[in-house]
């Protein structure tokens, strides 16, 4: 499918019906024209999950290169050659605002997830985690705008007969959020009850934020540990930084804990996060947990994670 060029003095409207109508519809439905033939169905620019979850540039990238170039459909042509930068980033922004909706958290702020800090933004990821000898299965699911659930199972297999260590259920919503100011926040609550390892009830509410001012990302979180029969053990604090070098993120998270009782601790996570595929849906993360402060001993521990945003496109596109 080639692209037509389009007029130089096109507004936006125009340009998406020259551009775009024929394979998205008139509205934006997904509702291909009865003349044209296509191998996978196309996206509905009204659904606002879709079109509001990734980044602006994302957008602009495929619309320019073409959905080849991000491992998706041929269908999909480039418009690099038929309009200007200019033009393309209006008729991007003219296909997003189809949603109709803007309560809904831009993909700008959608920052790379770190290894410690929980993510602000709510996302449709599984993620596989390993820290030492320790892994965790993470699934999560976005219900409309801004809430997310998340369900956990962790094993450790270490010189212990019980490598199951326990499940952790979340819940995450989205309460604030600003594109002006490229930054958002979150309140949210885990709960772990007493299975594998885990003897008694944990709950953790939680507050977390990100922000992107200039070139850094930076994103936050403050915990409160309650245990049953205990009550509120320790606080926690943590902050990480990272800034975008092409595919790959380089990162530091910082982890204080201050417990009602005992020594506090602080650890050090430095990470690269790398985006694995071209549409950037399957990224990985490799690093050390390095303990500063607490209790002995602090030997270092490996971390790493890969993630899958399930949300975006299946396992096997987009590469």
């Amino acid at each position: 499918m080639t692209a037509a060029q389009a007029p130089a003095d096109s507004g936006p409207a125009a340009l998406y019906q020259a551009w775009c109508s024929k394979c998205h519809g008139t509205d934006g439905r997904g509702r291909a024209a009865a003349t044209t033939r296509l191998a996978v169905p196309p996206a509905d620019l009204q659904e606002c999950q879709a079109s509001t979850a990734e980044p602006e540039a994302r957008w602009i990238g495929i619309v320019t290169q073409g959905g080849a170039a991000f491992g998706l459909s041929l269908d999909m042509p480039a418009f690099g050659e038929a309009g200007t930068p200019a033009q393309i980033r209006a008729v991007v922004r003219y296909a997003r605002s189809l949603c109709g909706d803007s309560g809904w958290p831009p993909g700008e702020l959608n920052f790379p997830r770190s290894f410690l800090v929980e993510k602000a933004f709510p996302e449709n990821e599984w993620v596989v985690t390993e820290a030492g000898r320790g892994q965790a299965l993470i699934y999560e699911r976005r219900f409309g705008k801004r809430l997310q659930v998340e369900g956990a199972a962790r094993t450790v297999f270490d010189s212990l007969r019980r490598p199951f260590d326990g499940v952790t259920a979340s819940l995450k919503y989205n309460v604030w959020h600003s594109l002006e100011r490229r930054a958002l926040a979150s309140l949210g609550v885990e709960a772990t009850p007493p299975l594998g390892r885990q003897e008694t009830w944990e709950i953790e509410p939680f507050v977390s934020f990100g922000a992107n001012p200039g070139a850094l990302v930076l994103q936050g979180e403050v915990v409160a540990s309650w245990e049953e029969a205990a009550g509120v053990t320790a606080f926690s604090y943590r902050l990480g930084v990272g800034r975008e070098v092409g595919r790959v993120v380089p990162m530091l998270d910082a982890g204080w804990t201050v417990p009602r009782a005992g020594e506090h601790a602080l650890s050090l996570y430095p990470q690269l996060w790398m985006r694995l595929s071209r549409l950037g849906h399957v990224a990985a993360s490799v690093g050390a947990e390095v303990r500063a402060v607490g209790p002995e001993p602090r030997r270092p521990r490996l971390i790493a994670f890969v993630l899958w945003d399930y949300g975006d496109a299946p396992l096997l596109h987009g590469w």
